[in-house]
């Protein structure tokens, strides 16, 4: 049990690694791997104890127990296959370590609770690094588009901003080698760097390639905020350590102004305690911002600091969204419960109401292990539901798309249908080209809206839905996506909340 009461930290974080798609999909790989991994040393001990048998026949052995050279451990014996006779096994350079983290994922994958589950010593560090947003690299939040990296996101005040870069950039190539075929983690690991350091980025932006070198800075990403009009505008990307310092820094540097829009939108969540500190902010000191029951059936409930600095504000607008879960749905309950003239505009946030523990392992590694459910002061529990806003608003229906890849030979010509058809016609529509329709035909009017697109962004104009015109098209549409306000209709909803007249 020593090892287990190391380090406990509480999460109130959606997923701390990756993308919800990423991690359903490791989860069945590693619980195939799992599999897999049993069969094939259920079949080779069968083997192998044959063989043994037929051995121990030979050469008159008259003890069963001394001819099986394995302790009585399963895992200890599979070890011991593993190493001895896996081809593959010169593959790692430390086979037991590999194997002793793929048993701990199998031992904590349950399709019920999929916020439980092993850490590795990389992913450990890797889960505090995304919670905190404080790291050194270029400032840049990036998804796969056609094997290159689309850049969603650019984090105000970083090197990458500084640099010039914009969402709906395509990196093509990281200091002279290509990314297509790399991972997001071989991405990654370009990228971050040591600080003062450039990395050359080759960039495709709408057809136009270009290089540009980043100098490698400490990027902090979880609070970003500016005033306009007589309000202030507030993001909050993640609940890390420094999130609540942050916060004050901002609303101290905006002392006249009582509005506020607080966007929350695909915010996962993170530190119990940063939920609490920014919760005081609002709410006041000692004040209970969240009940919780374990495994025993006893409720307890948690307050802000005693030492809470309370901002006050006669209207606040909350943005959230589908994917703004944990932490950050915490925080908007409260905000409901306990303040005046607060309303929350957007959708349905995601509905995770339970905390998990981080225990440190002696390997290095970690137990996320989900150990408590939480409720709003009121008692509300949000688990699986979601809070709900007071004014639904949609995002337009581009936002909502994967992205499919297209091959380097894929296009699409008039009276043809595909899914990057669809794809590109919604982006067309969100972009104000007037197409007629969304359902992936390639009509006449989709063929002249190419055409008119391809002239106006410098492609060849063929009215062909290639890679190169798809890739423009749907770089810019997140580009609009991510940067015009004028085109984000959540935030112009609140914007006009926050004009009305108060009552």
């Amino acid at each position: 049990m020593e090892n287990e009461e190391k380090t406990v930290l509480f999460d109130l974080k959606r997923q701390p690694l990756r993308s919800e798609r990423e991690e359903k999909r490791n989860r069945r790989r590693k619980r195939f791997l799992v599999f897999m991994l049993c069969l094939f040393c259920l079949v080779l001990g069968m083997l192998l104890g044959v063989l043994f048998l037929n051995s121990a026949r030979n050469v008159g052995s008259t003890s069963s127990a001394a001819s099986v050279p394995f302790s009585s451990s399963p895992y200890n014996e599979i070890q011991r296959i593993m190493n001895r006779y896996w081809l593959y096994g010169d593959r790692y350079e430390d086979l037991d370590k590999e194997l002793e983290n793929k048993a701990l994922y199998g031992m904590t994958a349950f399709d019920f609770d999929p916020y439980t589950t092993y850490m590795s010593d990389e992913e450990m560090n890797s889960f505090s690094d995304s919670i905190n947003g404080s790291y050194v690299g270029i400032g840049v939040e990036y998804s796969d588009m056609n094997g290159n990296a689309l850049i969603l996101r650019v984090f105000k005040s970083s090197p990458a901003e500084k640099a010039g870069l914009q969402a709906g950039d395509i990196i093509t190539y990281i200091n002279g080698e290509q990314v297509e075929g790399m991972s997001t983690q071989d991405i990654k690991d370009r990228v971050l760097g040591i600080e003062g350091t450039a990395v050359t980025l080759t960039i495709d932006r709408g057809g136009e390639v270009f290089d540009v070198d980043v100098i490698r800075g400490v990027v902090n990403s979880t609070v970003f905020a500016y005033a306009e009009d007589d309000y202030i505008i507030m993001e909050l990307n993640s609940f890390g350590e420094t999130t609540a310092d942050e916060c004050k820094k901002y609303l101290d540097a905006y002392p006249g102004y009582d509005k506020i829009i607080i966007d929350l939108r695909s915010d996962s969540g993170g530190y119990q305690t940063a939920v609490r500190d920014i919760c005081g902010l609002f709410i006041g000191p000692n004040e209970v911002y969240l009940r919780q029951k374990g495994i025993d059936g006893t409720e307890s409930a948690d307050r802000t600091p005693s030492d809470s600095k309370k901002y006050s504000f006669s209207k606040i607008v909350l943005l959230t969204s589908e994917d703004t879960a944990s932490a950050a749905e915490v925080f908007a309950i409260v905000l409901r419960e306990r303040c005046d003239n607060v309303t929350i505009v957007g959708k349905t946030t995601y509905g995770k109401g339970v905390i998990q523990t981080n225990r440190l392992l002696s390997n290095g590694g970690a137990l996320k292990i989900t150990t408590y459910y939480w409720y709003s002061p009121d008692g509300v529990s949000i688990h699986e539901e979601g809070v709900h806003p007071d004014i639904e608003v949609s995002m337009p229906e581009i936002y909502y798309q994967y992205y499919s890849d297209m091959e380097e030979d894929e296009a699409y010509a008039y009276d043809s249908i595909g899914e990057p058809v669809r794809i590109a016609q919604l982006a067309l529509s969100y972009l104000d080209y007037e197409v007629d329709r969304t359902d992936g035909y390639l009509s006449e009017t989709t063929e002249a809206v190419l055409k008119q697109y391809q002239a106006e962004n410098k492609l060849e104009v063929s009215g062909i839905l290639d890679r190169n015109t798809f890739s423009s098209i749907v770089a810019l549409a997140r580009r609009e996506l991510a940067g015009n306000p004028e085109k984000d209709p959540q935030l112009i909803k609140a914007k006009e909340v926050i004009h009305e007249d108060q009552h």
